[in-house]
């Protein structure tokens, strides 16, 4: 069995279980993913600013890197075809 102790999140100061052997790898230091997204947002504010690019284009469906991939279809492509 892994060796584990008890840690308090780096977000919200829950204490958590974790292994020693990801705590040492650097991870481990949030209780959950919610918790890991939200300082993450903190930190970088990507989320924050992805909106931002949304609402500034007028059209809630443009703004991310797959902007367009509703536009393309695989319905005329063929494996066997030859190049």
């Amino acid at each position: 069995m892994a060796a584990t102790a008890e840690f308090a999140c780096q977000w919200c100061k829950q204490p958590f279980i974790a292994r020693l052997a990801d705590r040492k790898r650097g991870w481990a230091r949030y209780c959950s993913k919610s918790c890991k997204a939200s300082r993450q947002e903190r930190r970088t504010g990507q989320h924050t600013a992805y909106q931002d690019r949304r609402e500034r284009s007028g059209n809630p469906y443009e703004g991310g890197e797959f902007a367009d991939a509703h536009l393309f279809s695989n319905e005329d492509h063929d494996c066997n075809k030859p190049l």
